[in-house]
């Protein structure tokens, strides 16, 4: 392999050149985000059920449907929740599914299949399987009080944008539909004779697309197009009635026609006050450059502004300069990384051995930022992490090799011998240090599920880094150091000598000591678990407080409006409160990655309030909790800031299953009452409802056969008296409009009125519904929930700073041992915990693959499990700093954390291979143990202080930032426990090695047959 290096050193240079310049050109094309994608696992699926009960909901649409989602393999669970005429219900996907486009055709074939099990009445069914996009841009159309004028600017924006590169699609939010409502006049109906359904009879004749054919004229076609449809609201109110002596009136005269907005209401949206309509504006995400794609939407907007005036076009969501901040931060830590990182290596190594260690970094990271993008890699802040990790691991086979050539430069060997022996030898140890690396890596980039598909990067950026650096290291790098290093003089003059020979001195004379205090150390790190927080992923580091309200089942969404405006009021008060926007009738965009998205509710409402700072959220967070207990009592609401890694509806959720409503119910009241009590537990909230007043109608089946009138009557006639009954459609407009027929009040029927209705039967004859039913006043449940088909109810929790999900369920055990819940409850651990345990299953799942690479590249090296197992003690020496650590640094121990320490697995082993590869050599000369090992680690400490010091330092920038809450629990693992794990693994492994190893390893023995 030299002699070929040594033969082909121009081919080599222009090959490492060209890949170089491959990294060049995909930096600058390569597309940009700020997160990585995740599959679309998750999806939601909404039944309509017009004028069912919550109860009715359940056993006739949910009940069937989740029966036949039970057998779509691909599915993890469902969660259904029935409401007064919907049934919605969210499902996820297997962590191990990536082909979901295959997985949701299965769904939508059950869907299917529990349709034919459905009542006949069941309305619309849909599948939204895109839950999880995230909308690049999100713009405000405002400057005008009418929403449905502000509905029709937002559609022609809509289209003066939809032709831009990269949109994926663009939805409107907050924008008001239309509908034209005739509005009957009940005693005006009664005189002149004319039941409901002969003006839907007659609109329906009357409103007909129907073709006049065409005529030839001089050899051309001319249509004929009759008037057969409504061309004006005028043409609707003109349209004649016959009444029963056959004379006609116009519609006019029994009915109010007006054109306006569609009712019940929809969402609503509010810019920092005023009311507008959103354009979400989806980006076609891994193949766009989120960067350049906001450069081009604003571009757009500029040209087209002054068409839109006096309207006003405004930004109230802008991804991509999160994105460009976020890349901009990590690439000012990957620099000064780098710049730390080059200080240390030319203090320790010198400026000639400093140059040639440092080439290696922008070699390695361009020519892996290259392969990355081949491989249809995407820019993301995970990515960038992953080089930032990598870079004190990549320099650590150069330093070996720059060493080693040094050294035996040092010893008076020419060059090209210098370099073939240094290769010769280090080689295949650096090669199973590199392996073993990898395989530390392999569980993560092998795991499935959210937080791995999230962190994915981080593996991958890692093992390409790794890999190019030990092609470079035995290829490239020896080259070099072979053709500009000089023979050094005054090397007795180095302190790290000094030191490795006083080190090799504390191993020769003190090895039973060493591996005592060792022992110890462990055990003292392992006793400092408890006082170790845990926390699956840490906060965002964006300034927003995101207010979560909720009104009690079966508010209108009128009252849930004024409710929100009383409060975000209130926070316009305070000083740090920079915007607010108000989203009523649902939880409004979803402009963060793992933001929770709900369906439409009228009971539902959010706010999202910005701030200068992080900092300023604090105290306002509180504030806000405090004051909506104060004023607001009806109102429910959870505050708190944005969060990271895997969606989660709070990081607290009990989910209680007792098959008995009563128990259920009473099991649910206690765990609530106990988790309020635990200290740190904030916005403890629980979805049991008191239930909605209902008013039942009794129709006598004999007394309205008498009439003429089936109970389907009365129903429909009640049911156009309230929400009315769709007549036809206008389609003179882009979007045909429905024709709504209903009493002039609508929704605001009262009671009385309400129940003095007349219901028409065949003969058109008025029958007063009290002649054929009488009221009752019931109470229902306002919404029933289901787990995977099992009645559920749920208790979540927020947690104040500086808690975690651990201290909040501790404490939820403790009072439940103090008093059980009633027999038959069983609980079931959502939030944090669930997703903790998941990520942490799927790497244990994959784990063992790991550790067999480990072993493998291990035994290629040494060919001795004695020798193996000595360097897997490294692992154990390093929780000597971990834990320490991380408590002394104030960070959580959680999946980041995790990273971390698998990361520090590839790493510390490193140490020992190259410490016990010189051992081994000096046995196979002859040598005793003990001096062999004295030889090893005064020959290695050099390095491994060299190669633990660049990994440290290009650490450092993470550790200590202030722009992300991501990373520096990671950090901190690598650091405290690298740097622990360094100073032990020179000292403790070669004192067991003293105590173990006596020999080389033997030949095997040929014995006879």
């Amino acid at each position: 392999m030299t002699r070929r290096l040594l033969n082909y050193q121009r081919l080599l240079g222009m090959v490492v050149t060209m890949l170089c310049l491959l990294g060049i050109a995909a930096y600058s094309t390569m597309p940009r985000q700020e997160d990585p994608s995740f599959p679309y696992r998750a999806g939601m699926i909404t039944v309509s059920y017009p004028g069912a009960s919550a109860e009715a909901v359940e056993r006739l649409v949910l009940q069937p449907l989740t029966d036949e989602l039970r057998q779509v393999e691909e599915l993890d669970w469902s969660q259904g929740t029935a409401r007064t005429g919907v049934a919605l219900a969210r499902l996820k996907l297997r962590d191990r599914i990536y082909d979901t486009d295959s997985a949701w055709d299965r769904v939508r074939q059950a869907m299917e299949r529990a349709r034919q099990d459905f009542p006949d009445d069941v309305g619309l069914m849909e599948l939204d399987d895109r839950l999880i996009d995230i909308p690049a841009v999100v713009l405000a159309v405002g400057g005008s009080p009418s929403v449905t004028e502000l509905s029709e600017v937002a559609e022609r924006l809509k289209q003066n944008l939809l032709d831009i590169p990269g949109i994926s699609r663009i939805e409107l939010e907050g924008d008001a539909d239309e509908q034209i409502t005739l509005a009957l006049d009940d005693a005006a109906l009664y005189r002149l004779g004319v039941p409901p359904k002969r003006i839907l009879d007659t609109l329906a004749r009357r409103n007909q697309t129907i073709p006049g054919g065409f005529v030839v004229v001089e050899g051309k076609r001319l249509s004929v197009l009759p008037n057969t449809e409504f061309t004006d609201i005028d043409a609707i109110r003109a349209t004649p009635i016959e009444l029963p002596d056959g004379s006609q009136v116009p519609l006019a005269a029994a009915a109010e026609v007006w054109r306006g907005p569609a009712e019940p209401r929809q969402p609503e949206t509010w810019f920092d006050g005023e009311r507008v309509v959103l354009l979400s504006i989806i980006m076609e995400e891994g193949s766009t450059d989120a960067i350049r794609f906001g450069e081009r939407i604003r571009e757009r907007l500029d040209q087209v502004r002054p068409d839109f005036e006096p309207y006003q076009l405004r930004e109230m969501f802008f991804q991509p300069d999160k994105v460009s901040d976020r890349l901009d931060d990590l690439a000012w830590s990957l620099v000064l990384s780098v710049l730390i990182i080059v200080a240390v290596v030319f203090t320790g190594m010198g400026i000639r051995m400093g140059l040639l260690v440092a080439s290696i970094l922008p070699m390695v990271a361009l020519i892996s930022v290259g392969l990355y993008d081949l491989g249809g890699g995407v820019l993301h802040q995970i990515a960038v992490i992953g080089m930032v990790i990598s870079l004190g691991i990549l320099i650590d086979n150069a330093i070996v090799i720059v060493e080693n050539i040094q050294g035996h430069l040092d010893e008076g060997m020419r060059r090209l011998d210098a370099l073939r022996k240094a290769v010769g030898e280090l080689a295949g140890p650096l090669g199973a240090s590199t392996g073993t690396t990898l395989a530390a890596f392999a569980p993560l980039l092998m795991a499935k599920g959210g937080a791995a598909d999230f962190t994915r990067g981080v593996p991958v950026m890692i093992m390409l880094t790794l890999s190019v650096s030990y092609l470079l290291a035995i290829s490239a790098v020896p080259l070099l150091a072979a053709r500009f290093l000089k023979p050094r003089k005054n090397i007795h003059k180095d302190r790290l000598i000094g030191l490795a020979s006083y080190l090799g001195g504390l191993v020769y004379r003190h090895p039973g000591r060493l591996i005592t205090a060792g022992a110890l150390l462990v055990v003292i790190s392992l006793g400092m678990t408890p006082f170790m927080a845990q926390q699956f992923f840490p906060n965002a580091d964006r300034p927003r407080v995101i207010v979560e309200m909720y009104m009690p089942e079966g508010t209108d969404q009128a009252r849930t409006s004024e409710v929100a405006a009383v409060l975000e009021q209130a926070i316009r008060t305070r000083p740090e409160a920079l915007e607010v926007h108000r989203f009523v009738g649902f939880t409004g965009p979803s402009f963060y990655y793992n933001l929770q998205r709900s369906p439409q509710a009228p009971n539902r409402a959010r706010l999202v309030v910005r701030t200068p700072t992080l900092a300023d959220t604090t105290d306002l967070v509180k504030w806000i909790r405090h004051e909506a207990a104060r004023s607001l009592p009806e109102l429910d609401i959870t505050a708190g800031i944005l969060g990271q890694g895997p969606p989660r509806p709070a990081p607290v959720e009990v989910r209680v299953f007792h098959p008995d409503d009563n128990a259920r119910a009473r099991a649910t009241e206690q765990v609530y009452s106990i988790l309020r009590g635990v200290e740190g537990t904030v916005d403890v909230r629980h979805d049991l409802d008191i239930g909605v007043p209902s008013i039942a109608i009794n129709v006598d089946d004999a007394t309205a056969a008498r009439y003429g009138l089936t109970r389907a009557d009365v129903a429909q006639s009640l049911y156009g008296q309230s929400y009315g009954a769709v007549a036809e459609r206008y389609r003179q407009e882009d979007d045909p409009i429905p024709i709504v027929l209903r009493s002039r009040e609508g929704t605001s029927l009262s009671l009385s009125r309400l129940l003095s209705v007349n219901t028409y039967n065949d003969q058109g004859d008025a029958i007063p519904l009290s002649a054929v039913a009488t009221v009752e006043t019931t109470w229902e449940p306002a919404a029933v929930y289901l787990r995977n088909g099992v009645r559920v109810n749920t208790v979540s929790a927020n947690l104040e700073e500086d808690y975690s999900f651990s201290q909040a369920l501790d404490g939820l055990y403790a009072g439940l041992d103090q008093n059980p819940l009633p027999a038959g409850t069983r609980l079931d651990m959502g939030g944090d915990a669930e997703g903790s345990d998941r990520a942490n299953s799927a790497l244990l799942t994959a784990a063992p693959i790991g550790m067999l690479l480990l072993l493998f590249f291990l035994l290629l090296q040494f060919n001795s499990f004695r020798r193996v197992g000595i360097i897997l003690l490294t692992v154990p020496l390093a929780t000597v700093g971990i834990f320490p650590g991380l408590v002394l640094s104030g960070s959580p121990f959680g999946f980041q954390s995790l990273l971390g320490v698998i990361a520090l697995v590839g790493i510390v082993v490193n140490n020992a291979i190259v410490l016990l590869d010189v051992m081994d050599r000096e046995l196979e000369r002859g040598r005793a143990i003990a001096d062999a090992v004295r030889t090893a680690v005064e020959r290695r400490t050099r390095p491994i202080l060299l190669t633990t010091a660049t990994t440290v330092a290009g650490l450092l920038p993470l550790a200590f930032s202030t722009s992300s809450t991501l990373w520096p629990p990671m950090a901190w693992a690598i650091i405290s426990g690298l740097l622990a794990s360094t100073v032990l693994t020179l000292l403790v492994i070669p004192s067991v090695c003293t105590k173990l190893i006596k020999l080389p390893v033997g030949e095997p023995e040929n014995a006879p047959a």
